[in-house]
């Protein structure tokens, strides 16, 4: 094993030891911790209790007639799946409601056990779902509008070999399959079934027969086909006659988002009366009647969901309005920002300390009175700031702009960060070490599409999962550059680098070496890569087809323009004198880890993860520097750390000349 001069060991900024390994701890357990603290439902537990209530609502009833099994083995499988649904309900996260759900839940059980009424269990397995949609904020629409405009095609591909051409369940296979496919034309048990209901089957299929899950397809398939095959149930008059009702004024108010219309079941909309049951036969046929949620501007999000935690507040809900007040900054006003600061930047920023100062009403259980005066009068500046012309799409010259601001802006730290490693690689004479610098950014960028294709086709990102991404990775690039800034600095002096060269000179890179150059790399870029996937998808859904070659093209520009400074700093950097580049690399990466951990704070309060005590200053975001004891707090103990190991380093450096 090669010798190290003991000097230079204790220094090297890529062999991190004990501060490596604590950082891979951290990215390994400390999102497990927040996600623990937050105590949020899985999405994945929420859906499947869900299908499970789908389930029994549909195939009980069929089962179970006049307090009679007709089916024993398929009655055993509906005792079981309500136990699992009684369980699953009592292990949610707390809320208020959570044991008025679990008693529905146990009741529900026992009605099947005591072979009770289809239709009852049926109803009460409905209203099981909507309490826990409603409690839980499950999210069962899909995230646009789906296009029928292939559905049938899917169809045919996907289904009709088992399920027929015609949906009546006689497709080539079918004779071969017990039980028998299902005929989408059966009334019976098809005016039970909800769009959603549908989704889920096509989505996770049904053991025990021979629906396989289509977890191949892409989400807004599933969705098209579970649209698709609603259909078979109504007839083209009813959905004639649906299309005439829903031009009438006041009709509307009968599904005023997909949410409603992909839950509701044709049975339930019959209760109602026969126009609710013709208007839901139209709009399964022609979704895109209803805008979805990415179709509202994120200013009406904005004030949507203030009004709504407002609502939650006065009903004594204080945690759950908290955490809509959250989403009404996160997946509304935020995603407008950059709009925003075009038109007014100081109004625009007083609007987002009001948000927080909502926030903090809330968080303290202030009187409703405050709470309400303070919504109330965010709601109306938000929609006074939309009046002035901030509009749901955008021109060709205003996508190119915003594009090309977001990608530069995002992109510059990240340019920085990996040209002063890469010139620090090519100065010490280790070009070896550049390709895993390439490693660390290129991972970054993938991971960067794929998070675009999960954010628009797989999974709903919410706002706060966004900014906790973002602020656990700008916390540990903060510890990283700090350690690596501090490592550059001791080296500035001529005689610590000719000691260091001395017993580096001939070593191959070690493991840990690899490793740290490319978790600094991927949390330089990736940190910058997520934030610009989720405000570019917004740009993407406020374009039109004309203006959205200008974001492309902002997007492109911006991508040059970062590639040529990035030749430039590191081509320059590398040709200055060594002293005067490592002391300038050193000021900095310090510097940026300042600015990373002002960011961190600010992102995890904004997520609601941390306290937020403001002060009075307007803060410079570009800088890390945002109006909170918290993040100030922490961005002084840095600047004051940095200055204390620099004055040693020159007090060593000096020790160390004489």
């Amino acid at each position: 094993m090669p010798t190290t001069h003991s000097s230079s060991r204790a220094y090297s900024p890529m062999v991190f030891s004990p501060l490596f390994r604590i950082c891979i701890a951290a990215i390994l357990t400390f999102p497990t911790a927040m996600s623990s603290q937050a105590q949020d439902l899985d999405p994945a537990q929420g859906q499947m209790i869900l299908h499970l209530l789908d389930y029994i609502s549909v195939e009980y009833p069929q089962f179970v007639k006049a307090g009679k099994v007709t089916d024993m083995s398929e009655y055993a499988e509906q005792v079981e799946f309500s136990l699992q649904v009684a369980d699953a309900v009592s292990k949610l996260p707390p809320r208020p409601e959570r044991d008025a759900l679990t008693t529905s839940a146990n009741n529900l059980a026992k009605l099947i056990a005591d072979k009770g009424n289809g239709p009852r269990v049926a109803q009460d397995a409905r209203a099981l779902q909507r309490g826990l949609i409603k409690t839980y904020r499950i999210q069962i629409a899909p995230a646009r509008v789906p296009d029928l405009s292939d559905a049938a095609n899917l169809y045919q591909l996907n289904c009709a070999t088992c399920h027929g051409e015609a949906g009546d369940g006689d497709g080539p296979q079918a004779a071969a399959l017990d039980p028998r496919p299902t005929s989408f034309r059966d009334h019976v048990r098809q005016f039970e079934r909800s769009v959603y209901g549908l989704y889920n089957t096509i989505s996770l299929g049904v053991d025990g027969t021979g629906m396989p899950a289509f977890s191949n397809l892409r989400a807004d398939d599933r969705w098209a086909l579970a649209f698709y095959i609603s259909q078979f149930v109504s007839t083209d008059e009813e959905r004639g006659l649906g299309r005439q009702l829903w031009e009438r004024p006041g009709m509307r108010t009968l599904f005023p988002n997909l949410s409603d219309l992909v839950g509701a079941t044709p049975a339930e909309t019959l209760r109602v009366g026969s126009t609710a049951y013709q208007v839901l036969a139209y709009l399964r046929a022609h979704p895109a009647m209803i805008p979805s949620r990415d179709a509202a501007s994120p200013l009406s999000i904005a004030a949507t969901k203030i009004l709504e935690s407002l609502e939650l507040y006065r009903q004594g809900n204080q945690e759950a309005a908290f955490r809509v007040a959250i989403s009404a900054y996160l997946e509304g006003f935020e995603l407008a920002e950059a709009d925003l600061d075009r038109i007014d930047h100081s109004r625009r920023n007083r609007i987002e300390q009001d948000m927080l100062a909502y926030r903090n009403l809330i968080r303290s259980g202030a009187e409703v009175e405050a709470v309400e005066q303070k919504a109330l009068g965010l709601k109306k500046s938000i929609e006074e700031f939309a009046a002035l012309g901030v509009r749901a799409e955008l021109s060709a010259s205003g996508a190119f702009v915003s594009a090309l601001i977001i990608v530069a802006r995002e992109g510059l730290e990240a340019i920085l960060v990996l040209a002063a490693v890469a010139a620090f690689l090519i100065k010490s004479g280790r070009r070896e070490g550049l390709k895993h610098l390439h490693v660390g950014w290129i991972a970054a960028l993938l991971l960067g599409v794929a998070t675009w294709l999960a954010a628009s086709t797989l999974v709903e990102i919410s706002g706060a999962q966004r900014e906790v991404t973002e602020g656990l990775t700008a916390l540990l690039s903060a510890a990283l550059l700090l350690y690596a800034g501090y490592w550059l600095h001791s080296r500035s002096h001529a005689s610590r680098w000719q000691s260091f060269i001395r017993g580096q000179v001939g070593d191959t890179l070690s493991q840990g070496t690899l490793y740290g150059i490319g978790l600094v790399s991927f949390l330089a870029v990736y940190r910058e890569v997520f934030e610009t996937v989720l405000f570019m998808q917004a740009l993407w859904i406020q374009s039109d087809s004309a203006s959205r070659g200008g974001l492309i093209a902002g997007v492109a520009s911006a991508g040059v323009l970062l590639a040529l400074l990035a030749w430039f700093i590191s081509h320059y950097g590398a040709k200055l004198p060594l002293r005067l580049f490592f002391g300038l690399s050193s000021l900095f990466l310090a510097a940026l880890a300042v600015v990373f951990a002002g960011k961190g704070v600010a992102a995890l309060q904004a997520a609601g993860k941390l306290p937020v005590d403001p002060v009075a200053i307007s803060g410079v975001p570009a800088l890390g520097i945002y109006p909170s004891v918290e993040g100030l707090g922490l961005q002084a103990l840095l600047v004051m750390a940095i200055a204390a190991s620099f004055l040693y380093g020159r007090v060593d450096g000096a020790r160390g000349s004489s």
